[in-house]
């Protein structure tokens, strides 16, 4: 370039948005040992029986101290260390064989709702900051650490971050032609939900990816986990592996939301008629026959089981503008379990439990009547609610949502290259 010629600007290099990983993938022959349930479709009981029955199930690797009998305070450094024993304890046994080249996946779920394929990858985790991936929910600080920790100290990921990308005729149809061209590499499931996986073919990746250039993507499930991968990164800016998480991306139409339902801590130690007096102060309470009749059927309804009885609760109007006020997770908050119940979810965590709706109400009732605590079941949202409060910046409570049927771990291993994997390349 001589004196006379203008300098030409440099353009910001973005990361693409999707991009493929060497990652290593069950054998499978160890796919029904290996691959894990959903952690949330478990109660504590049946992680804890899981973890103690099956040392090759990777929930081994990833369990909380809930999930365990008799450790419920081993340390956070030495529930890691336990994590990498048994991360270990499967590539011993060589569980999972390394594809040695970078690809994309396709992942498809099929169940009595219908049919939903998503493209298993590593995503930005600078994505969280500027905007290209969105959340909608709050995390606690706790949960968030402990992951954080996992990831550095375990050096492995399994369990992908799901995410909603805005459904177009292009990734459609891409999907669609690499599914029907060749069989699925791997099946495992049941007549209830069918998981199968694809490797993408090398002539399709490049144009896979690219559907996903200029797109926003939702996370969907996995707050604390894209909340880990934020913190790993912020604590050692420098490792290239870091800045990359790993994922699976649905189109938006194919996905199905359930609710959430909380259980909660009346910290008032009331009676149940003195609890249900207050209530009624401030909600119209109805008694009802059963729970099949307090199961909300629309949005603004809720169910509510007190004292071994079951009621309806017409929540209260929407209080102030933005899309998250007008959720029922939201408005339960801040009508009933904050005034009420001085049960406050995003800053004592224990004060509210979850229970995914797909463990059904009677559930809600056992677990309401073992603890003593008081259960409110909800109507679920859509998923274009989600991305309305996730396009505002809204952050709605923990566990606002909850996508069923859903991805599980143990299928997809992606190596950090330390802790358990620090003889391994990073993928």
């Amino acid at each position: 370039m001589t004196d006379t010629q203008p300098a030409v600007e440099q353009s910001p290099v973005v990361e693409p948005m999707v991009a493929p990983f060497a990652g290593w993938v069950v054998h499978p022959d160890w796919a029904e040992r290996v691959i894990s349930r959903a952690y949330d479709n478990l109660s504590p009981l049946q992680r804890q029986t899981l973890v103690a029955s099956n040392p090759y199930s990777y929930m081994n690797v990833t369990r909380s101290r809930e999930d365990l009998f008799d450790n419920t305070d081993i340390s956070q450094d030495d529930l890691v260390a336990e994590g990498a024993a048994a991360l270990t304890r499967l590539l011993k046994a060589k569980a999972f064989t390394p594809t040695g080249r970078p690809a994309l996946y396709l992942y498809r779920l099929t169940h009595k709702q219908g049919m939903q394929t998503g493209v298993v990858c590593t995503v930005p985790v600078g994505g969280f900051d500027d905007g290209r991936i969105r959340i909608h929910e709050r995390v606690h600080d706790d949960r968030a650490d402990l992951l954080t920790t996992h990831l550095q100290g375990v050096g492995a990921t399994s369990s992908p971050v799901a995410m909603a990308v805005r459904s177009t005729a292009e990734l459609h149809n891409q999907l669609f032609d690499i599914t029907s061209a060749v069989p699925a590499d791997l099946e495992f499931g049941s007549t209830v939900v069918r998981h199968q996986i694809w490797t993408v073919p090398d002539d399709y990746t490049e144009s896979l990816a690219a559907a996903f250039d200029h797109q926003v993507l939702y996370v969907t499930d996995g707050h604390h986990r894209s909340a880990a991968a934020v913190r790993a990164m912020a604590a050692e800016p420098n490792d290239p592996v870091l800045a990359r998480t790993l994922a699976v991306v649905f189109p938006d139409d194919q996905l199905h939301v359930q609710a959430f339902h909380r259980l909660a801590v009346d910290h008032i130690d009331r009676t149940s008629e003195e609890c249900l007096a207050a209530l009624d102060d401030v909600v119209e309470v109805t008694p009802v026959f059963s729970s099949q009749q307090a199961r909300p059927q629309k949005r603004g309804k809720a169910g509510l089981y007190l004292g071994g009885s079951w009621h309806q609760v017409e929540l209260p109007s929407t209080v102030g503008n933005g899309a998250v006020n007008g959720l029922d997770v939201e408005r339960l908050r801040r009508s009933i379990l904050c005034p009420v119940l001085c049960a406050d979810e995003l800053s004592q965590p224990g004060d509210v439990e979850y229970l995914p709706a797909s463990l059904g109400l009677d559930e809600l009732a056992r677990r309401c009547d073992a603890d003593n605590r008081v259960g409110f079941a909800l109507h679920p949202m859509t998923v274009r609610e989600l991305m309305a409060v996730a396009d505002e910046r809204g952050l709605m409570p923990p566990k606002s949502s909850f996508f069923s049927p859903k991805p599980r771990s143990g299928v997809f291993l992606r190596v950090l290259g330390r802790g358990a994997t620090a003889h391994l390349p990073a993928s």
